[in-house]
């Protein structure tokens, strides 16, 4: 067994190599009732990440954005957080920094027992992450068939929705139609300065004006 060890301004990862599903698994059941560290695993490759106070805020203030815009359209959602998604036929299992329900939000609507082989994976997965992984997280997700991923790096967010098997980059959101990665990275930059109030009132603004122009188109 190796391991890679990479750290910075958010998070520090650690990576196996050689590790047994079955260690997975037992990992998995030793910290089920805990939200840190986060595992990911693919084929034999455990990555670990132990994350930072940066990381920890930059994850909720992406959720604070989509809670606001689903509570000004009226849109129904189901927030699952860092819920942890495994399949053992494709030998891999992740952790999100946040992830929902949003089309299938009515389906899955207290549904405690999720099984990927047979029920719909998250409609959108929020990533934050500002080293370069030894997992490649976005043929992970592809693999589940997660249609949308937001990526945050600290500076900028990208959304990619998935396409013929691999996730594209797009300027505007498809599960939540009218949100652009542009005005979510200006948000969050705003958000590191500003005082909480200040900008949740700015954030409810934001939400509110794209309700009011969906609603007039």
């Amino acid at each position: 067994m190796t391991t890679t060890v990479r750290e910075a301004a958010m998070e520090t990862r650690f990576v196996l190599s050689n590790v047994s599903w079955e260690t997975y698994e037992c990992l998995m059941r030793d910290y089920e009732d805990s939200s840190a560290p986060r595992f990911t695993y693919h084929k034999g490759v455990l990555e670990i990440v132990r994350l930072r106070p940066r990381h920890e805020e930059a994850a909720e203030n992406i959720s604070r954005l989509v809670d606001a815009v689903a509570l000004e359209r009226g849109v129904n959602i189901r927030s699952l957080r860092s819920t942890t998604w495994k399949r053992q036929d494709l030998e891999q299992g992740f952790e999100a920094d946040a992830c929902y329900y949003i089309a299938n939000a009515g389906r899955m609507r207290g549904k405690d027992v999720l099984d990927l082989r047979v029920d719909p994976p998250p409609d959108l997965v929020v990533e934050v992450d500002n080293t370069r992984s030894s997992i490649d997280k976005l043929a992970l997700l592809a693999a589940f068939g997660v249609p949308e991923v937001w990526r945050y790096d600290g500076e900028r967010l990208e959304m990619r929705t998935l396409e013929g098997g691999r996730h594209v980059e797009v300027a505007e959101s498809r599960a939540l139609r009218g949100v652009t990665a542009e005005a979510i990275t200006k948000l969050l930059a705003e958000g590191s300065d500003e005082d909480f109030v200040d900008w949740m009132r700015r954030v409810r603004e934001w939400a509110h004006t794209l309700a009011e122009t969906e609603a007039g188109q």
